[in-house]
């Protein structure tokens, strides 16, 4: 799997919004934004390897905090 297709993965399965990834990233939800944009459009940003793993270990950690 690539960045995106993981980083979509990662918000449906968790069922998130653009804006608590943004929150969980420190970024604002426009850079979200860019990173979900279709891969032509002028808008799109790639996602960097580092919002991939905080996302998922951020996710990991509040997965264990919650007793899951």
């Amino acid at each position: 799997m690539n960045n995106r297709e993981t980083f979509l993965s990662l918000i449906f399965d968790n069922e998130l919004e653009r804006v608590e990834v943004a929150e969980m990233l420190c970024v604002d939800r426009d850079q979200v934004d860019r990173w979900l944009a279709a891969v032509g459009s002028r808008n799109h940003e790639d996602i960097p390897d580092m919002a991939v793993e905080l996302l998922r270990l951020k996710l990991k950690l509040a997965g264990a905090s919650s007793g899951d």
